[in-house]
């Protein structure tokens, strides 16, 4: 197995041969001013900050990269990418315009490549993100979108893991409507959207699991579904695996970890073998 730092070190060492299969086309090596060899490296820099969990360096190199190659579509998501993560750790008008930037470069990427999943993907992220910091109608007002956008990217790609793990936490946030945020509802959008269910979301997060098992997040959600169905023993084995897997996957996964144990230490204790 491999550990944290020695993930890091490798995605860095095929981050550079994959640069050099970039700049090095059938046609000839490209001269290190020319700006498509910029890119690529700018872009291989961005993803090893990527794995470190530099994510600051990270969106400094793909900020990089789309100035040396304008519309480049691998910079732009990896833009609202990078962006989007470091999101979760900003607050007020810092974590807006993050947001906002994120946002951007998503559609931008999407203007540029449409029939690409990773845009539709991680513009359903942002906005599901995004929803998170609003009031109950603007969150309600955007539910469609993001459903749109996580079903275009599935569409595109039904192997996405992390598509999968949206369209999860959209069935489960909505299934979850109080009866103030249904009647919200029934006003923003005529009423709880169609197929919104606690059930679609253990199926689309088991498929998450099911495809990315080692992504911590996956199981720490998953975990998070069973308990509000009181399904308690299979909550502590999703969390369990979340709390114990090997990090690296995410450069949120320190935290995932952490909110894993903290659900855990809270579940009663199991029951003694017979």
């Amino acid at each position: 197995m491999v550990s944290g730092c020695g993930l890091a070190a490798l995605v860095t060492q095929i981050a550079q041969l994959w640069v050099l299969a970039v700049a090095a086309p059938a046609a000839g090596a490209l001269a290190e001013g020319d700006s498509a060899y910029a890119a690529a490296r700018a872009l291989a820099g961005g993803d090893s900050a990527y794995a470190r969990a530099s994510l600051a360096l990270a969106r400094s190199r793909y900020a990089t990269a789309l100035s040396a190659a304008p519309d480049s579509f691998p910079a732009l998501w990896r833009l609202a990418r990078a962006e989007s993560e470091m999101a979760e750790d900003a607050t007020g008008a810092e974590q807006k315009q993050l947001i906002a930037s994120a946002e951007l470069h998503a559609r931008a990427a999407i203007s540029v490549a449409p029939d690409s999943a990773a845009g539709h993907e991680w513009l359903a992220v942002v906005l599901g993100r995004k929803a998170l910091h609003e009031g109950p109608k603007a969150r309600l007002a955007m539910a469609r979108e993001i459903k749109t956008e996580v079903d275009r990217a599935l569409e595109l790609n039904p192997s996405s893991a992390r598509a999968w793990h949206v369209r999860g936490r959209w069935n489960r946030e909505l299934a979850s409507l109080n009866l103030m945020e249904r009647l919200a509802a029934n006003t923003v959008l005529g009423g709880v959207p169609k197929g919104a269910s606690m059930e679609n979301a253990v199926r689309d997060l088991e498929r998450a699991v099911a495809l990315d098992p080692g992504f911590i997040n996956h199981h720490l959600e998953l975990g998070r579904t069973y308990l509000q169905l009181h399904r308690t023993e299979e909550a502590r084995r999703e969390l369990t695996r979340a709390a114990s897997l090997t990090p690296g996957a995410s450069p949120r996964d320190a935290r995932y970890q952490q909110e894993a144990r903290e659900l855990l230490a809270r579940l009663p204790a199991p029951p003694a073998p017979r």
